[in-house]
């Protein structure tokens, strides 16, 4: 993106092991030659085309209208879907059909059945859109990882809001997202205390334990303003993951790792992946940073990156201090309270499932060091070790030695590997 950035005070909860760092733009600010959908979604119609990867589009607001990549557009009557990448609808009466991906798998499709368009993907999905089996995946993942955090906050208690979001398919995400907010309702909202407003804030970086997980920015602080507070929660499984002990935020460190990673994706190869006669949006691939750009009368209007699946710890020292202790699950489960054991049984035998555990349990190791031996795409190991993350086998642990972030397993994980061993025995 065109202009010069500041950075505005960081942001994290208490053991947080996530933290967000609000990007504050220079004024005078250009026209908008745009709105976002956010903003005239009364006067923006979306229909099934009858095909599970398009939906047509009718753009009546009479001005252009930005569709963020990961909208979710929520089926009346139909199979929900979310846009594959951002798209520019022109005015205009007639309809033009855009491509997506099917998030809720079980769900008919009815042809010229109506869609509201009703939040955002959460950020693993996001990165998964543009390939549906992938989607699909990366769906019931989120929605396993909702429930499980769900049962450590609300314990045991039979609480109606977490039966709802038991009762929720694996497959079905609007219906996840929806039961998580209602949850988020029920009991204290972490995320809506996140600062996403700031005089002149055009967007934001996100930073885990291993540095950048994420940027977003506008080309103007009414854009960020009327989508903030969707984008700031399509990060809430990075910002509410608790680490045992609290960690200091060493701006000295984080402002080098993200100047690192926004060099990486000025390097990176564009592709254009959408056009029409006002817009162009163009992906983004480079070393570790993947994304897109959308631009207006070629004017860059938005620009989302994503830390590339699987490039973790393998760049700068993460912006943390350096007298973090290993992190510690904070609440161990308790006896009985393990997943599922049909749930196992399925990790076990995907693809790399068994190996993570069996090359962990000798000691804590990096990314690049389980790659080397799992013999497993960098994609299927990023999601193998999430998924063993979700269930409490594993966990993200900082080597004493040098500071560097790796994973270890948890006494959970420890005893589950056990029983992977007799099964392949």
């Amino acid at each position: 993106m065109d202009g010069e950035y500041r950075l505005g005070d960081p942001w994290k909860l208490p053991k947080g092991a996530g933290f967000v760092l609000p990007l504050l733009g220079e004024p005078p600010f250009p026209d908008r030659g745009y709105v976002l959908l956010q903003e005239v979604a009364d006067r923006v119609e979306f229909r099934d085309s009858g095909n599970i990867y398009g939906v047509e589009a009718s753009n009546r607001s009479g001005r252009n209208v930005f569709v963020r990549r990961g909208t979710l557009l929520t089926g009346k009557g139909t199979q929900s879907r979310s846009p594959v990448s951002g798209v520019v609808l022109v005015p205009g009466k007639e309809f033009v059909t855009i491509p997506v991906n099917c998030v809720h798998q079980s769900h008919y499709i009815s042809t010229g059945a109506d869609f509201k368009a009703e939040g955002v993907a959460p950020h693993s999905v996001y990165q998964a859109l543009g390939k549906q089996s992938a989607t699909w995946e990366s769906i019931a993942g989120y929605t396993r990882k909702m429930r499980s955090s769900a049962s450590r906050m609300l314990g045991r208690a039979e609480e109606p809001e977490l039966e709802e979001l038991r009762g929720v398919a694996d497959d079905n995400l609007v219906g996840t997202s929806a039961a998580v907010e209602r949850l988020q309702s029920r009991v204290e909202d972490a995320l809506g205390k996140i600062p996403g407003d700031h005089v002149d804030q055009v967007g934001v970086a996100v930073f885990d334990l291993d540095g950048v997980v994420g940027v977003e920015l506008f080309d103007h602080p009414d854009s960020w303003r009327a989508f903030s507070e969707s984008i700031i929660r399509s990060y809430g499984e990075v910002l509410t993951r608790e680490v045992g002990e609290l960690y200091d935020i060493r701006m000295d460190r984080a402002e080098p790792v993200l100047r690192d990673f926004l060099q990486k994706a000025e390097a990176s190869e564009r592709a254009v992946i959408a056009e029409n006669s006002a817009s162009k949006v163009y992906s983004q691939r480079g070393e570790g940073v993947e994304g897109e750009l959308a631009c207006i009368e070629g004017n860059e209007i938005h620009l989302a990156l994503a830390r590339s699946e699987g490039e973790r710890g393998e760049g700068p020292v993460p912006p943390i201090s350096m007298a973090t202790p290993p992190v510690q699950r904070p609440e161990p489960p308790q006896e009985g309270e393990g997943p599922p054991e049909e749930q196992f049984q399925e990790y076990l035998q995907r693809r790399g499932g068994y190996p993570v555990l069996d090359q962990l349990s000798e000691r804590a190791q990096r990314f690049g060091e389980l790659l080397r031996s799992v013999r497993v795409s960098r994609g299927t190991l990023a999601t193998r070790l999430r998924e063993a993350e979700d269930m409490g086998f594993v966990q993200k642990a900082i080597r004493k030695e040098n500071g560097s972030p790796a994973y270890a397993l948890t006494e959970e994980g420890k005893e589950a590997k056990k029983k992977g061993d007799e099964k392949v025995v």
